[in-house]
């Protein structure tokens, strides 16, 4: 037995499970779930998440003496040993616009964010974002309704006909369960009529079950 009992037969029987109730139970609800709205009891309907995404597009540029920089003097002694560097080379990069791209990735599949930095005479001329953002809308929906409870009724009853006038007159309760299940006790007196005119007061007692038809639409 221990043999079955590993991590692979567990994901396997647990998957089957959750393919199992989506294909009985589409609306991803368990039947019989239960929540609590301000303290009262509902079974839970239907329970759907939505998500709506929508990009976002902005593009912003920024010239180089806009961007806080700071500058620091050079050392006399790095300026003594650059005398023998090829000065040409040096002037040639000096004047040469250098561009860097860069796009970061923000978390969660957001967006991303393009960075151009277009450096001149070892300045940053300019700096362009070019932001593409999801908006992320969640709606959650859940629909629920009341949970079935039990019902009593309580009334009076009558009954009329040629021959008695008033036939009977009666009370009683009715008990309609959770499940659709009406019993029914009632008590009271019957008349009878023996002669045509004299007639007699029968006390009587009366119980009935009923159960719930559905019909079809």
């Amino acid at each position: 037995m221990k043999k079955y009992l590993n991590i692979k037969n567990i994901a396997i029987a647990v998957l089957a499970i959750i393919i199992l109730l989506e294909v009985v139970n589409p609306g991803g609800v368990v039947p019989g779930r239960q929540i609590k709205i301000d303290g009262k009891k509902y079974e839970v309907i239907k329970h759907t998440i939505d998500t709506v995404e929508v990009e976002k597009v902005k593009v912003v540029t920024k010239k180089g003496k806009d961007i806080v920089h700071e500058v620091v003097d050079v050392d006399t002694l790095v300026l003594k040993e650059l005398q023998s560097v090829d000065s040409l080379a040096i002037l040639k990069d000096y004047l040469a616009k250098v561009t860097y791209k860069d796009t970061l990735r923000l978390p969660d599949d957001l967006g991303t964010v393009a960075v151009t930095d277009i450096i001149h005479k070892n300045r940053i001329e300019s700096r362009t974002f070019d932001a593409k953002v999801k908006e992320r809308t969640i709606t959650e929906t859940t629909i629920v309704k009341e949970l079935p409870k039990n019902q009593v009724y309580f009334g009076f009853d009558g009954g009329f006909n040629k021959a008695d006038v008033v036939s009977h007159v009666g009370t009683g309760v009715m008990l309609k369960t959770k499940k659709d299940k009406i019993y029914q006790l009632g008590v009271g007196v019957a008349n009878r009529t023996t002669d045509g005119t004299n007639g007699a007061l029968s006390p009587y007692i009366g119980a009935g079950v009923y159960w719930k038809i559905k019909l079809k639409k």
